[in-house]
């Protein structure tokens, strides 16, 4: 087969342009650089500074399964998605909704689990607090980094405090600051025990969240190999095993 010599000349300028699959850099590599906070139990946080939690342990299986190592990087909520869209990290697992707005940016696995808002009232607090509706002309606390603050800021006439971390505002919930707080449903159970405060658990408010992966786009291969991992950890009963014991369902 004869080749002209223009193509050849081209043939050298095309190749660099060829983007590798993730997949490909995760097994070059032989791990899976992970992103987290670190800092909300029980989906994922620090116990005598190692990491743990239902994300640690479900980030591991999906290395596992992968036959790669894990690579956990602790950053803040500033750097976290950002580092994925960069591809200083491979993904992130931090409890991410799946919504439209990030859709655009990311590519995302299947679910691995769903959620939504539930409300965190005091414990004799005897106001029927269905929706967030019913808190117009109330004060409502948020976490700054929760997705459900934006959800939260919709709702005209709610006075929204937004406060560094999920526990003040159960503190403030206790001492009648605040009219109530607003937490993911599978977060709340657990915080809520933790805290040893009298508050006690709401009404769930706001629409089911899927939370699901996020990582480039771009990466079928990639999304293939972390979808077929998820299944087959669903398919063998472990996720339910992990939801069992971090979250109690």
């Amino acid at each position: 087969m004869r080749f002209l010599p223009g193509l050849l000349l081209l043939l050298p300028l095309v190749t660099p342009y060829v983007q590798a699959e993730l997949i490909d850099d995760v097994n070059d590599r032989g791990e899976l650089r992970i992103a987290l906070e670190a800092n909300t139990p029980p989906f994922n946080f620090k116990d005598d500074d190692k990491l743990t939690g239902f994300e640690v342990e479900l980030g591991q299986m999906l290395a596992s399964e992968l036959d790669v190592r894990t690579d956990f990087v602790v950053t803040d909520s500033t750097d976290l998605l950002q580092g994925v869209e960069s591809g200083r990290y491979d993904v992130a697992i931090n409890h991410i909704a799946m919504t439209p707005e990030l859709k655009d940016r990311f590519d995302f696995s299947e679910p691995y689990s769903y959620s939504n808002a539930q409300l965190i009232v005091r414990q004799e607090d005897p106001r029927p607090l269905g929706t967030l509706l019913a808190l117009k002309g109330q004060a409502l606390g948020v976490a700054q980094s929760s997705q459900f603050a934006e959800q939260t800021r919709t709702v005209e006439g709610v006075d929204l405090r937004s406060y560094p971390d999920a526990q003040q505002p159960l503190r403030d919930v206790a001492d009648k600051q605040i009219d109530a707080a607003v937490s993911d449903r599978l977060l709340v159970p657990y915080a809520i025990r933790d805290s040893r405060l009298p508050v006690k658990e709401g009404a769930n408010v706001g629409p089911t969240l899927s939370l699901a992966i996020p990582f480039q786009k771009g990466n079928p291969a990639f999304q293939a190999s972390i979808d077929n991992a998820l299944q087959r950890i669903k398919a063998d009963g472990r996720l339910m095993a992990l939801s069992e014991k971090w979250f109690g369902m």
